[in-house]
């Protein structure tokens, strides 16, 4: 006997009747139903296929809205770090208040990020450069500009990241003032205001690192974007050469000559601070990134 199909299949079928390929929501159900169904059958002919099925639709990036016309896009290793830390260092069952306040916090860490890529979208469109999307990654968020920026244009886009995440820290410390004193909450039992007084310094807090470690002049970073473009002007007017020479000494000089040593002292630092774990995973792959841009340009720049 013949079963008529579920209605995912149904919506499925719709999809393809209308010429539209199902939904990766809709892929990630099929694959696990059939995934699930094998298992209670025993059969294992297609598992293969089906998990990497699976495995392809989790680590596609998926885009939740748009902002600004720019697609926001969040990978699932996000979910894992910073998202999945966050949250289950406040989580305690014993005290569910506490799941509200990681997600609250969470969700100040989200808002910071898309302030800081925001500026730097928006002063990109002042130079006429568009941008394809921003994504969160970890361990936060990048903007995804349509073509690089360069000379002076860069220096300007680098720039507009930690001054925005300053401003934002300033906003947060103004929303302090007129809560006054910690004790206050004490003797006046208002407990929530030591709730939002704990978010707004962390907002502060937050924004100030933000703009702090994205200053270091570790290339791609905001702070070696800003030197290396500020190296390429001075290059170019004092030693005038080939188009493009002049980004490409700077490139070296940032990557090689800054990026690596500052690298290497912040890894040497981690391995000596608790919690230093994320810098040993993040450094290197800067340093990576920073090596595949250092060797497009040259390949580019002989071409």
């Amino acid at each position: 006997m013949r079963t008529s199909p579920s209605r995912l299949q149904q919506r499925v079928l719709e999809r393809l009747a209308a010429g539209q390929p199902p939904t990766r929501w809709q892929q990630f159900q099929l694959h696990l139903r059939t995934l699930a169904r094998q298992f209670r059958r025993r059969r294992f002919g297609t598992l293969g296929f089906h998990g990497r099925g699976l495995a392809r639709t989790l680590w596609q990036p998926f885009t939740v809205g748009r902002l600004f016309a720019v697609p926001v896009q969040f990978h699932s290793t996000w979910f894992l770090y910073p998202a999945g830390v966050i949250v289950g260092s406040y989580f305690d069952p014993s005290d569910p208040w506490q799941l509200a306040v990681a997600l609250l916090v969470l969700l100040l860490f989200c808002l910071s990020l898309l302030i800081h890529e925001f500026a730097h979208i928006l002063t990109a469109r002042k130079f006429g450069l568009g941008t394809s999307r921003v994504i969160f990654i970890p361990p936060g968020a990048a903007a995804l500009l349509e073509s690089p920026p360069a000379g002076p244009a860069e220096f300007w886009i680098a720039l507009a990241g930690p001054l925005a995440s300053l401003l934002l820290a300033g906003v947060f410390w103004l929303l302090l003032l007129p809560l006054g004193q910690p004790w206050d909450d004490w003797q006046t039992g208002v407990m929530w205001r030591q709730e939002l007084r704990h978010l707004l310094e962390l907002g502060c807090a937050l924004n100030l690192i933000l703009a702090g470690f994205n200053v270091l002049p570790c290339f791609p970073m905001d702070g070696g974007r800003m030197l290396r473009s500020a190296l390429a002007v001075i290059l170019g007017r004092f030693s005038p050469g080939p188009t493009g020479s002049a980004a490409l000494l700077a490139t070296r000089i940032t990557v090689r000559g800054v990026a690596w040593p500052v690298a290497l002292v912040m890894l040497v630092r981690a391995t000596q601070e608790p919690g230093g774990w994320i810098y040993l995973l993040l450094f290197p792959l800067l340093l990576l990134a920073a090596e595949i841009e250092y060797q497009t340009l040259a390949e580019n720049h002989r071409t």
